[in-house]
């Protein structure tokens, strides 16, 4: 077992900044946060710009992990991708896939996500519309060699 965290905790640091703050404090794995860059979301955070992500910077960063003993465990987007607002929803989940391409850049294995829930609707049909969201999602993340993992939030 390795320790980690997520690093939305560390929301005005640059990724190589946590990378070698991670490496000296003795963990050796990070959750990395991948909110939006702009967003007004509580409790998100962004330390990868995933929108803007290319192979030179992957290996940047990349080469930072390595040079630092440190690995990414996943990448995170927790937001609600069973959002009642269909335009609100496909934002989310255009900048999932975003997420998903920079997991495939990177070489990471995961990509951390929430099914989340949608107020109009019973548990019922929120399960039934997650079946139908989530092939979608699957689908790109397969394509791109990740999987998703899923937290269990209960989106009180």
């Amino acid at each position: 077992m390795k320790l980690g965290f997520l690093t939305a905790c560390l929301p005005n640091l640059p990724l190589e900044k946590i990378i070698e703050w991670a490496s000296q404090s003795k963990f050796e794995m990070l959750e990395v946060a991948c909110w939006p860059i702009k967003n007004t979301r509580d409790y998100s955070g962004s330390n990868l710009d995933v929108v803007n992500l290319n192979n030179e910077k992957a290996d940047e960063i990349k080469s930072s992990l390595k040079k630092n003993n440190i690995e990414i465990s996943s990448l995170a987007y927790y937001d609600n991708n069973l959002h009642p607002d269909l335009v609100v929803r496909k934002s989310y989940h255009d900048h999932l896939k975003k997420v998903i391409d920079a997991a495939n850049l990177l070489g990471v294995k995961y990509v951390g996500t929430f099914v989340g829930r949608n107020y109009n609707k019973t548990v019922k049909e929120n399960f039934d519309e997650f079946e139908i969201v989530f092939k979608e999602v699957l689908a790109y993340a397969k394509e791109k060699e990740v999987s998703i993992i899923i937290e269990n939030c209960p989106m009180p």
